[in-house]
């Protein structure tokens, strides 16, 4: 098994999994050497803007959708772009996705930052 096989079946069985990005190609958004929280997610459920890590080419790679392809309801397609990335992947099969980076922790991210924010302008 490789490790997007078993990132597969513990999401199957309702667990969460940790994994470390490595790669610049979402910075600053995700930065490398960054743990992120991957939940098991319906792919029906996915929308445009959500981060996904799937099992591309080049291997386990954490993107945001750019757009969903549906053909008569059903999901066929899934394409992705890095945010720091000028090019578009190639479009990928369901079958492909491994899951959802957890929502959470990017409102938990942006409550931090305002946070910060406030600390600094507080501190002139």
């Amino acid at each position: 098994m490789n490790a997007g096989e078993v990132m597969s079946a513990v999401l199957e069985s309702g667990n969460r999994v940790r994994f470390t990005a490595t790669g610049d190609s979402m910075h600053p958004f995700i930065r490398s050497g960054q743990r992120l929280v991957v939940e098991g997610v319906d792919a029906s459920a996915l929308r445009r803007g959500d981060v996904v890590l799937a099992r591309l080419e080049r291997g386990l790679t954490a993107h945001r959708i750019v757009r969903i392809e549906k053909r008569d309801g059903e999901l066929v397609s899934i394409t992705t772009r890095g945010d720091n990335c000028a090019l578009e992947d190639p479009p990928f099969p369901p079958a492909q996705l491994v899951g959802r980076i957890n929502p959470s922790l990017w409102r938990n991210l942006v409550t931090i930052i305002a946070l910060a924010a406030r600390w600094v302008r507080a501190a002139r």
